[in-house]
């Protein structure tokens, strides 16, 4: 969704490079962006280099003036492709612990735009993330809790769901169990949504895991938020996310084998107002709201240092 955002943002030509049937090629076709398909296959030098060709041969008749990326094994291709090149690299790092594609090309990056203020490299500045454009609609219900489980969904947060609706009102958006949860009548349940900030802003609170786009999203909406980060994620980025957030009182944090202080986190949340505030306050210190508009205007070099 960063890439994307500054995609719709920008008035340059722009092509999307990613992996083929995945959700960045659906959510390219929906907002009518062109996009490159990398077939990726099991990693390995072999796989890389067939996969570097591939790349090779569709850019072949773009005049490619620079390229940014989010890291990531399919970005490792256009990274390469910008140095041999000799195309201006940028690079955002949407964690608060950089990613090893990112580590890998910083050297040979312009830029490195980063998401938090957790980096203290020469060439890195802090500029936020760029989010989807807030559109917040008015056709749902409130609910005292959202709990979202990311775009693969998570078994975790749907059982959190389904205890909580047993008290609360409750919204799961439950990605790819969709089917299992939607049995349960006193919670309701979506699959995906497109429209996840009128999802948020009729919330009291958030339970979700610590992913940096919705994080983000999260807190720039400024909702009281209970962080569960997932233990299963590259270099453990999510538990460095949650506890950073954690540490500017931007959120609360709980872990999967310590599940006990949801109902205690959520009660808070719901009826004591100086929480909420201070909370949302914090929040508002973490992040940027024109992200967009400043990766832009390094990437036209407008504001080069």
């Amino acid at each position: 969704m960063p890439l994307i955002s500054l995609i719709l943002s920008s008035n340059e030509k722009s092509i999307y490079i990613g992996g083929t049937n995945n959700l960045e090629e659906k959510a390219c076709i929906e907002n009518d962006i062109l996009f490159l398909g990398i077939d990726i296959k099991k990693k390995g030098i072999i796989n890389f280099l067939k996969e570097y060709n591939d790349l090779c041969r569709k850019l072949k008749k773009y005049k490619i003036d620079k390229a940014i990326t989010t890291g990531g094994y399919v970005s490792s291709k256009l990274c390469l492709y910008a140095i041999l090149h000799k195309i201006p690299l940028y690079l955002i790092e949407e964690n608060c612990i950089m990613g090893n594609t990112n580590i890998l090309f910083y050297p040979f990056c312009k830029k490195l735009f980063t998401a938090f203020d957790t980096f203290k490299k020469n060439k890195s500045v802090c500029t936020g993330i760029p989010i989807r454009r807030i559109m917040k609609g008015n056709n749902i219900k409130e609910y005292d809790v959202l709990v979202i489980g990311g775009s693969l969904g998570s078994i975790i947060l749907c059982e959190i769901a389904v205890s909580l609706s047993k008290k609360y009102k409750v919204c799961l958006i439950a990605g790819r169990y969709y089917e299992k949860y939607k049995k349960y009548k006193e919670l309701e349940v979506i699959n995906y949504t497109n429209d996840i900030y009128t999802y948020m802003n009729k919330a009291k609170s958030i339970i979700s895991r610590a992913g940096a786009s919705t994080s983000y999203e999260i807190m720039t909406m400024g909702i009281p938020w209970i962080c569960i980060p997932s233990l299963n994620t590259k270099k453990n980025h999510q538990v460095i996310n949650a506890q950073y957030f954690k540490s500017n009182n931007a959120c609360y944090i709980c872990y999967e084998d310590d599940m006990s202080l949801i109902n205690e986190y959520v009660k808070k949340i719901i009826f004591n107002d100086s929480i909420r505030v201070n909370m949302i306050s914090s929040q508002k210190k973490l992040i940027k709201n024109n992200s967009t508009e400043i990766i832009l205007s390094y990437l036209e070099e407008k504001n080069e240092l």
